[in-house]
């Protein structure tokens, strides 16, 4: 019997977070909740692109670049160019981000189940799950969130949703459906369905940031971390291995210590609890734009070899 580790860890978190949140429902402390939230992000979260110094290695190497300053400087200014670039033009990068997320969100879920590579599509039918689902099942707050971090939606988003709530959820199920078909060993299909439904429920029970934070902590970042071991494995590549938990630590002080500047400094603008989502939402998008560009290109290196 097939046991993932990462999705037990999902359900087994999200199961006991639900069961706390009805035992002290009577002291509600959004400002605690969020900043815990906020602390697993820039630690549990953010780590899993330790993974990116070593494949970062294997494309140097690829088009025979010796100095490893050439990949740190690129990457370090990709993620200071997207933060500087949100001063001006905050709406294309959010949507950007939300699109890149959803296409990588899908694709990491969908390489671990799946026996085929799959499409542009089925990624982003998969990866819809986390973007969707807050906004049909708490619209108002959801939309709101974007519009802190520089995505106004059109005023007519609300009655858009409304009006296309059956089609929208429709969706959803069939996603669902869809992979459960094409998921071939029925103890994977199983935990498929077990993890798309408590992703659905956590977003029911929770705000859409703390459902995100169970979602992107105890699930796409372990699963990412396990991936990834895997393909070391399979290449017998112990040595990265040994240095990506090297790696960790100290790409985690640096997350921490760059959310912090972010939050510190959005603070002076914003509560707190605006700040913690803002903070959160720029500090992974600044992330996110280098580290699948290097997934992008470690790809395709991989289909050429």
């Amino acid at each position: 019997m097939i046991i993932s580790q990462h999705t037990i860890l999902f359900l087994l978190v999200s199961s006991l977070t639900i069961l706390s949140s009805f035992a002290f429902s009577n002291y509600p402390n959004d400002y605690l909740i969020n900043t815990i939230c906020f602390i697993l992000i820039i630690t549990i979260g953010a780590s899993h692109g330790s993974f990116d110094k070593s494949k970062g290695k294997k494309i140097l190497n690829y088009f025979r670049i010796r100095s490893t300053f050439i990949f740190y400087f690129l990457y370090l200014s990709t993620i200071f160019t997207i933060i500087l670039s949100w001063l001006y033009i905050p709406q294309i990068l959010t949507f950007l981000f939300l699109i890149i997320s959803v296409y990588h969100f899908g694709g990491e879920d969908l390489e671990y189940y799946l026996s085929y590579k799959s499409n542009f599509a089925e990624n982003i039918l998969r990866g819809i799950i986390v973007l969707l689902t807050p906004l049909l099942i708490k619209t108002e707050l959801t939309l709101y969130l974007f519009e802190l971090v520089g995505l106004a939606f059109p005023s007519s988003s609300f009655e858009f949703i409304q009006n296309y709530y059956y089609y929208l959820s429709l969706l959803l199920i069939f996603s669902v459906l869809y992979f459960s078909y094409k998921i071939k060993l029925r103890n994977m299909k199983l935990l498929f369905i077990a993890e798309s439904i408590m992703i659905l429920i956590s977003f029911v029970y929770f705000s859409p940031f703390v459902a995100f934070t169970l979602y992107f902590c105890f699930l796409h970042s372990p699963r990412h971390y396990y991936n990834a071991i895997r393909d070391l494995r399979k290449n017998l590549d112990f040595s990265s291995i040994n240095q990506i938990h090297k790696d960790i630590y100290i790409l985690t002080f640096a997350t921490i210590l760059m959310f912090f500047i972010s939050f510190i400094i959005l603070y002076y603008k914003y509560p707190l609890n605006e700040s913690l989502y803002t903070a959160s939402i720029i500090g992974l998008a600044s992330l996110t734009f280098p580290h699948i560009i290097v997934e992008f290109i470690d790809n395709k290196i991989k289909q050429i070899s």
